[in-house]
């Protein structure tokens, strides 16, 4: 039975001075949907609450209600069925870096989630809550967007699917409704010859946020031509993206017969980077074109990660 508390969940002292008019926990996806079509103009979703909780609490917004998600056990579940994987929408940066599942199918996910934050945040922020969160830094996106994943978007009435390069429309912008929710991540199984490279440039070693982020994804065949290739990068654009040019320059062809800083000087060319405290454009732009490099030189060398 889903539990709601009104008025007695007080927020942090001296923030606001402001109850909380209502605070959800429903126990199901249905039970979830089933409020959002009622009040999702009025609720803020909670899944970790890593990102949304920090905001919340140095006062850029006011909440009229919380939907918390963390008591739907549908959606802490990663499984493997027949060719794809599905992973729920909360389960937790740890979840990911400790699932052999998702280590032996999709370990660029898994490396990216070691990268996040700290042990406390990676044990509460979500897959889902970083996808949704929208920024175009965050470290699971380009990962997801090299494997092609896509998303299933419930509310009261259906269920959708929508291919992730479709989600994001902009900064912290996406094209989720306020009666919809993120319910899972399905992404089809790599193909034999599958390779991934995936690098992170911060200010620091840890706790840092990308000034850029590169998840490179390869698929050889027998004769180790390229059938396909996803060259994906964070915080280069007002959205995570895919430099589809890479790709229509290197299929077919075989790693060895390529010019890496050509297409490392291809990256540069197609991003479109601000500059802010973690970078400037020119230095994002530069940094871009070398990993591409490096990614590539370590992929031709036999090697991964």
């Amino acid at each position: 039975m889903m539990k709601e508390y009104i008025g007695n969940v007080k927020n942090r002292p001296g923030i606001s001075g402001k109850d909380f008019k209502g605070y959800f926990v429903p126990e199901t996806i249905k039970e979830a949907v089933e409020l959002l079509a009622d009040k999702g103009d009025e609720l803020e979703i909670l899944a970790g609450g890593t990102d949304l909780l920090v905001d919340y609490y140095e006062h850029l917004y006011e909440v009229s209600g919380w939907l918390d998600l963390r008591d739907i056990s549908q959606l802490q579940e990663i499984k493997v069925k027949e060719d794809r994987m599905e992973i729920g929408a909360m389960v937790t940066h740890s979840q990911l870096v400790n699932s052999f599942k998702v280590k032996d199918h999709f370990p660029l996910i898994s490396q990216a989630a070691e990268e996040v934050g700290s042990p406390q945040i990676r044990s509460r922020g979500t897959i889902g809550g970083n996808i949704v969160t929208g920024s175009p830094a965050g470290d699971l996106l380009p990962p997801l967007l090299a494997y092609q994943a896509e998303l299933e978007l419930v509310d009261k009435e259906s269920k959708k699917r929508i291919a992730i390069e479709d989600f994001f429309i902009g900064p912290k912008e996406t094209v989720i409704q306020s009666d919809q929710m993120l319910s899972k991540i399905i992404i089809t199984l790599p193909q034999p010859g599958t390779l991934g490279s995936w690098i992170k440039i911060g200010k620091r070693k840890a706790l840092a946020i990308s000034t850029i982020s590169l998840a490179l994804v390869v698929r050889l065949d027998q004769q180790e031509q390229i059938q396909d290739i996803r060259a994906c990068l964070g915080a280069v654009a007002p959205t995570p993206l895919e430099i589809e040019e890479v790709r229509d320059k290197m299929l077919g062809r075989k790693l060895s017969e390529i010019d890496f800083t050509e297409i490392g000087l291809l990256v540069a060319e197609n991003i479109s980077p601000i500059d802010d405290i973690r970078g400037t454009r020119e230095y994002r732009k530069d940094i871009a074109k070398n990993l591409v490099i490096t990614a590539l030189k370590k992929l031709a060398s036999g090697g991964e990660g």
